[in-house]
């Protein structure tokens, strides 16, 4: 019963680590870019 537990938390914990790599990479594609007039104030 352990070893099931321990596979099935290892694979939501891999899950999670991928979705989490993933949704980082398109914010920082999707990130855009700061108009100048916003930098000067």
């Amino acid at each position: 019963m352990k070893k099931y537990l321990a596979m099935a938390l290892a694979a939501v914990g891999m899950l999670v680590s991928g979705l989490a790599t993933t949704g980082c990479w398109v914010f920082v594609i999707d990130e855009p870019t700061m108009p100048k007039s916003m930098l000067n104030k």
